[in-house]
């Protein structure tokens, strides 16, 4: 039969990646050798241990994730408040250079207020002077007026003398005769006299209507609308006083207005950069809270796979391998199976199949054949299935041979090299190069600047000089091996292989993850479960990585230190 592997589906949430349910149906004891009460008692604890780690597990998961969310969205609040509040900020700081440019623009006013103030102060003085010249025009215009009547008077009373004379000239030449001449000369200049009086009366006399009429009306009308016009500049000289006093008041609002609005900008700024940080915070507590439930998770499935791989908690009554084999189940399309042992495997269901507990499914695999099988229990995984008759259990033995002869000579590589590095162990312990206190140290002490974190223990110097000699020669001695290491029971590595163990590069974590492997933790589930396994040795699936690497066929096998459980050696094999 042939192996293929392809990576599981991906958890959601780690701890519900932890199979709290037996992976396969537990037999009854073989025959001759009735399980121990103690035996029972101790796998009922570690299953009662293991479903409260699990639930409690759970439940600060769903707290931290609830948390998570009341986290992020107090976060967003904050966040958009520091936005208001920068808005805020930025108004006032506009309202403030729009007040500064009122006070401004109030005190121009004022300035000119006051100007428009004292130009209508001096116009009223004007005018007082006016008015007080046009009614002194007014009474000279009067009087002349009367002076001319008095002319006009006195012209004619001369003009009506003067043609007596010249009508008495005429008499006295009409009887003087002949010798009359010169009063008929007298005559004519008096007519002419009397004529050049009465053009002088009526000389004067449209004189006379001139200034009594309209020049004396129109003078006496400026007088009037000086008079009148006193008012309207008190007036308006009033109002630019006010319109001054308004200004410099506005002004000073102004002024007040730009500090208040100063102060309100110091003020939102200081919010905002308050709201900044508590959204900042919020955030990071978001992340502790994530972290949280990735940690509780973690924390659960690490233990349970740890009490999985102890004496007391193992519940495997076969060995299992890992292999990606398509079937059929019943009606229901295509399936995979991802692990067989001779006690049953764990199968995929096709979707739409959610077969319960107790269920009791048909397959039909590619090579065994059709098998019956019963649902013993559920995870994230898939379903746990025992064999549920003789014939499905034949049959699948027979399927087992061909998986047990093609990992045979990998697991004795793994069980050998892990005995030679437990020897290796001894042997320096015997020889003071290293204490027991040493070889057992778990203080890991992470080394500054490395990503991801490098961590040194007190064996590493004497690892670093006993290990690769071990090593190396199992990693060449099959084409196939693609990482042959040695972990302590949580999983650090003080030795990687030569091909991955080069000096790490600080700041440049993607170097380091391809190549810098040493003295690293791998205490991931199938790390952990490799790690802490006290079977013979342990064969599992390692899928496709982030990086890209192909999927890998991993055995591990424990190494024992007199006696003590100290690690693994594992070994990777390339598909």
């Amino acid at each position: 039969m042939r192996l293929s592997f392809r990576p599981p589906h991906p958890s959601r949430d780690r701890a519900d990646a932890v199979e709290i349910l037996p992976p396969l149906a537990v037999a009854g004891p073989a025959a001759g050798e009735p399980e121990r009460d103690a035996d029972r008692a101790g796998r009922d604890a570690v299953d009662r241990v293991e479903a409260e780690l699990v639930r409690a597990a759970r439940a600060v998961g769903v707290a931290a994730r609830d948390g998570c969310a009341e986290t992020a969205a107090a976060a967003s609040d904050a966040a958009a408040l520091a936005r208001n509040l920068d808005a805020l900020a930025a108004g006032a700081g506009t309202a403030g250079a729009r007040g500064l440019a009122l006070g401004a623009a109030a005190d121009t006013l004022a300035e000119e207020a006051d100007g428009l103030a004292g130009v209508l102060v001096q116009a009223a003085r004007h005018l007082e002077r006016t008015d007080a010249q046009s009614r002194v025009l007014e009474t000279e215009m009067v009087e002349a007026a009367q002076d001319s009547a008095r002319l006009v008077e006195a012209v004619a009373t001369l003009a009506r003398q003067a043609n007596r004379l010249a009508l008495g000239a005429t008499v006295e030449a009409v009887r003087a005769g002949t010798g009359g001449e010169t009063l008929w000369q007298m005559a004519e200049e008096f007519k002419l006299l009397s004529a050049d009086a009465a053009r002088a009366v009526e000389a004067v006399r449209a004189l006379n209507r001139r200034l009594s009429g309209p020049g004396a009306v129109a003078a006496g009308g400026v007088a009037t609308s000086l008079a009148g016009l006193r008012p309207a500049v008190a007036t308006a000289e009033a109002a630019a006083t006010a319109q001054a006093a308004t200004a410099r008041h506005l002004a000073g609002t102004a002024q007040d207005l730009f500090a208040a609005t100063d102060l309100l900008d110091r003020d939102a700024d200081a919010a905002a950069s308050a709201a900044r940080e508590a959204a900042r915070r919020m955030e990071t507590a978001q992340s502790v809270g994530a972290g949280i439930a990735g940690l509780a998770g973690g924390l659960a499935g690490r233990t349970v796979a740890s009490l999985r791989q102890a004496e007391i908690g193992d519940r495997r009554e076969h060995d299992r391998y890992p292999v990606d084999l398509a079937v059929r189940v019943g009606n229901w399309g295509l399936g995979r199976v991802l692990d067989v042992s001779r006690g049953g495997l764990l199968l995929t269901p096709p979707e739409g199949c959610a077969a319960p507990v107790g269920a009791r499914l048909s397959l039909d695999l590619r090579g065994p054949g059709r098998m019956q099988v019963l649902v013993v229990g559920t995870s994230p995984r898939g379903l746990h299935c025992a064999l549920a008759d003789a014939v499905s259990e034949e049959r699948m033995r027979d399927a087992l041979v061909a998986i047990e002869e093609e990992n045979r000579p990998l697991i004795g590589a793994a069980t050998g090299g892990a005995a030679s590095v437990g020897a290796a162990l001894e042997q320096v312990l015997a020889e003071g190069r290293l204490t027991r206190q040493a070889l057992f140290d778990t203080t890991y002490r992470p080394v500054a600047g490395i990503e991801p974190p490098h961590y040194l223990t007190a064996a590493v110097p004497v690892l670093e000089d006993i290990l690769p000699p071990i090593l190396e020669p199992l990693l060449l001695a099959d084409p196939r091996t693609a990482f042959c290491i040695a972990v302590d029971r949580n999983g650090y590595a003080p030795v990687h292989n030569r091909a991955r163990a080069q000096a790490p590069r600080a700041g440049d974590p993607a170097w380091n993850a391809l190549h810098a492997r040493q003295r690293r933790l791998y205490d991931d589930r199938i790390g952990l479960s490799a790690a802490r396994s006290t079977r013979a040795f342990l064969v599992q699936a390692c899928p496709q990585d982030e990086a890209g690497r192909p999927p890998l066929r991993e055995i591990a096998s424990p190494i024992r230190v007199h006696g003590r459980h100290w690690g693994a050696l594992r070994m990777g094999f390339r598909i």
